[in-house]
């Protein structure tokens, strides 16, 4: 009884400190760009930073995303229009090598757009599809470890357990392009909340199924 108490306590402990938060990218997140060329230099896409007085700090912005790619266990599941930041493809790039499973849906004119960074993923293996249509796929979400995804991976794998891991869903208004990440007013929220985050694995999983065509081999610069 002892031990199940002990349990319940640090499960409620931990889902406590599970991240829930709304990032604002807005006209005050550059005011310290050029400090941070001076410290980091120019050009410089480091996903990590020291700290910055700036509270809307773009760069802190996406640190913050990048920060929950880099703590993916099993999988991550990205709907995204546009993706052209190279800070965000490094997190992606750190999560293969973790050996991280990575899908992507996307628009099918947005994947060959100059400097996307989904047709650099597609060539390290990363399946990628698109609807076949004239109407945009326009979601921007991400789901790391979701539920359903990590059952299925274990499923596939004959694994009859599955390292600990929690679900975290990234969603709003924002692409992750250098505009939207850089120089708009958008929105993100990152949450673990259970019902959100298998909400939006629910609806991958059927846009995946239901983009079966666009298998990732199939998916060629143009």
């Amino acid at each position: 009884v002892i031990w199940k108490l002990v349990q319940c306590s640090r499960s409620k402990r931990e889902k406590a400190s599970r991240v829930h938060e709304v990032i604002v990218f807005n006209e005050l997140g550059e005011i310290c760009a050029a400090a941070h060329m001076r410290n980091n230099g120019i050009g410089s896409q480091k996903p990590h930073m020291s700290p910055c007085c700036n509270a809307h700090c773009s760069l802190r912005n996406v640190a913050k995303i990048a920060e929950q790619i880099d703590r993916a266990v099993f999988s991550i599941d990205l709907a995204i229009f546009t993706f052209s930041s190279l800070s965000l493809a490094d997190a992606l790039k750190r999560a293969l090598q973790r050996g991280v499973i990575i899908r992507i849906i996307s628009d099918g004119e947005m994947v060959y757009c100059t400097g996307s960074q989904i047709t650099m993923l597609a060539q390290l293996g990363v399946p990628v599809r698109v609807p076949i249509t004239t109407n945009l796929m326009h979601n921007k979400f991400c789901i790391i470890d979701g539920v359903e995804r990590v059952e299925e991976i274990r499923l596939l794998r004959k694994l009859k357990w599955m390292r600990p891991c929690y679900s975290i869903v990234i969603s709003g208004s924002l692409n992750w392009t250098a505009q939207g990440l850089g120089g708009n007013w958008e929105n993100c929220i990152i949450t673990a909340d259970e019902k959100l985050t298998a909400t939006f694995q629910a609806e991958f999983q059927r846009m995946w199924r239901a983009f079966g065509k666009t298998e990732a081999s199939r998916i060629q610069p143009k």
